[in-house]
Formats: C-alpha cells, structure tokens, sequence
C-alpha cells in the first residue's frame, strides 16, 4: 500500500525519512519560534498553539511512516493472505 501525507504528496517511504524530514526542518523552526517570542512575547498563547499544532502534524508523519513501513508491498501482501 502506497502511502502519502497529501493526495499530490510523494510516497512515504518509512518512519526514518520522516525523522530525518524533521532533524532537517527544526532547528529552522525553532529559530523562528524563538524570534517570534523574543519579538512579541505578547504572542506567546499563540505561539504554543503553533507549536503544538508543529508536533500533532509530526506525530500524523510518523504515523504515515510505520502505516507505509507496516504495509510494504511484498510483506503486507504475504500477510493479508493468511487473513
């Protein structure tokens, strides 16, 4: 089964390329958070929202990525046929 996190996404290929996906984007990430906070710590309630909202969409990813792993062609394929 081919899975992807949107319908014109590319496939998801497991759950090591959606962490490594995300070692790459947060460090940027946080930079910006943190710029945010220092700028307008006014915002702050907005903020963890955000972030909060960053982390649920990873969770999803990493979801996607053992959904993607758990059901590979040739081994999801065996295994529905012993269902």
């Amino acid at each position: 089964m081919e899975i992807r996190m949107a319908k014109a996404g590319s496939p998801v290929a497991g759950v090591a390329e959606v962490v490594a996906q995300m070692q790459r984007q947060l460090p940027t990430q946080q930079a910006e958070w943190l710029r945010q906070l220092s700028d307008h710590p006014e915002t702050f309630a907005d903020l963890e929202r955000k972030v909060h909202g960053v982390f649920q969409q990873m969770a999803d990813q990493v979801v996607a990525g053992l959904l993607a792993e758990a059901t590979k062609p040739a081994e999801w394929a065996h295994d529905a046929k012993k269902a």
